[in-house]
């Protein structure tokens, strides 16, 4: 079976390094493409999902933002499974702070150097607390695209989704401060959790994946 991995906005396959899954499963790692402040949520995944093979039976696992997309990316490939991780499949589960920064577009004039730059407001949204993930942490976000972080951010705080897989699965921490775990969630729960628990609680996260991701 392959395992298609979607990252986070402000990161990259690198958080999923530490992830132990049976070796039945493929992995693989979508990669970002270039991206226009005119493209639609739509038009990006549709360019993504070329990265799919679709002769084969196959599962998309998306990491927060990634988790939208593989939402999204669903509704044209139908994949056997769809796996979300620190991530919100419905509007009602978006935090009411993140609506009125929508409603409002005050996100418009939040810098994206400042969410870019190593910081320790930065390092504690994500739950960077020791030295080895700070470190990863500040390498992805030097890597990361200026323009398509303001692009994904809008997508974020402005997608109004109301569809769900058929086959679904949700893995939320109850720590996590960038998406905090919401009543409307109907997710599996790691306790302690926060927005990167697929790297600093691994171990957790592939015990679940390991007992629930579909073999065939």
């Amino acid at each position: 079976m392959d395992l298609y991995f979607i990252s986070g906005l402000g990161a990259d396959k690198r958080v999923f390094q530490k992830l132990i899954l049976p070796d039945l499963f493929t992995i693989h790692h979508i990669v970002w493409a270039p991206v226009s402040e005119e493209d639609s949520m739509e038009m990006y995944c549709k360019e993504l999902s070329r990265q799919v093979n679709q002769s084969r039976p196959f599962i998309l696992v998306g990491l927060s933002f990634g988790g939208i997309v593989a939402i999204q990316m669903s509704k044209i490939l139908r994949p056997v499974q769809t796996v979300i991780i620190s991530s919100y499949c419905f509007r009602n589960e978006i935090p009411k702070f993140y609506v009125f920064l929508a409603k409002t577009r005050f996100y418009r004039i939040i810098p994206s150097r400042f969410l870019l730059r190593p910081n320790k407001f930065v390092f504690r949204l994500f739950g960077a607390n020791e030295p080895m993930k700070k470190k990863m942490l500040t390498n992805i976000l030097e890597d990361t695209d200026p323009i398509f972080f303001r692009w994904a951010v809008k997508q974020l705080f402005t997608i109004n989704n109301d569809w769900q897989p058929e086959s679904f699965l949700h893995i939320h921490g109850t720590a996590d401060k960038i998406l905090p775990i919401h009543p409307n969630m109907k997710a599996i729960e790691v306790q302690g959790g926060e927005h990167l628990m697929v790297y600093s609680k691994a171990e957790e996260v592939s015990e679940i994946l390991g007992r629930y991701l579909k073999r065939s």
